[in-house]
């Protein structure tokens, strides 16, 4: 039993992309205005090693969902 496909859509909007973009480039331009631009090359930095950190774990959740719903559903 997996909710995590039914609340998450199989693709994303370009909307919902470009938005989310901006965002994180305003925060990212609100750090370096306060700050240097070393500390938001530093934010930056970490943002993206957790976004692709987020990444390969859902893909590796689903790859675990994946091996699970073959081996234990096998008449």
């Amino acid at each position: 039993m997996d909710s995590a496909p039914a609340a998450s859509p199989a693709h994303r909007s370009w909307i919902v992309v470009a938005a989310k973009t901006v965002v994180v480039l305003q925060v990212l331009a609100i750090v370096y205005l306060l700050t240097s631009v070393w500390v938001a090359v530093a934010v930056a930095a970490v943002f993206a090693v957790v976004v692709l950190a987020v990444r390969v774990l859902s893909r590796a959740s689903n790859k675990v969902d994946q091996i699970f719903e073959e081996e234990l559903h096998r008449p």
